[in-house]
């Protein structure tokens, strides 16, 4: 819902799920490569607790882009509530819609083949179609 200067969300999994998903968008943002953006976003994903979760992410990954502090402020602020209120648009105008979760775009396009093995090995997808090559995989 809309207040004054901003957004209030309710997540599925309550206010947690919530700063995570703000913590993702800020990433999101701020590392604009996808080499280091999906290994980032899967271990935020893997983590338990948003609190630290960018930091320890960040250093793990030894990604450099952006700071823990630059995306928890981010996350923290009017910016971070807007960047997730971008998102939430992006998925309800999708096309087509999203009927399950996790629903993957593959450069912003919906393949059902690569979304019906991601949902197996999103690594494999990933690293077979769209990162060959990268360290990271």
């Amino acid at each position: 819902t809309e207040t004054e200067s901003s957004w209030n969300f309710t997540c599925q999994h309550g206010p947690e799920e919530c700063v995570g998903n703000k913590v993702q968008a800020c990433v999101l943002n701020q590392v604009p490569e996808p080499e280091e953006y999906v290994p980032m976003i899967n271990c935020l994903m893997d983590s338990r607790g948003a609190e630290n979760a960018a930091a320890d992410c960040l250093a793990d990954l030894d990604i450099s882009t952006t700071t823990a502090e630059e995306v928890n402020e981010c996350a923290n602020s009017d910016e971070g509530s807007n960047l997730l209120h971008e998102y939430g648009i992006e998925t309800k105008n999708l096309d087509p819609k999203l009927y399950f979760v996790p629903w993957i775009l593959f450069n912003d396009v919906f393949d059902n083949d690569s979304w019906q093995a991601g949902l197996d090995d999103l690594r494999e997808v990933l690293c077979s179609k769209f990162l060959a090559g990268s360290s990271k995989c």
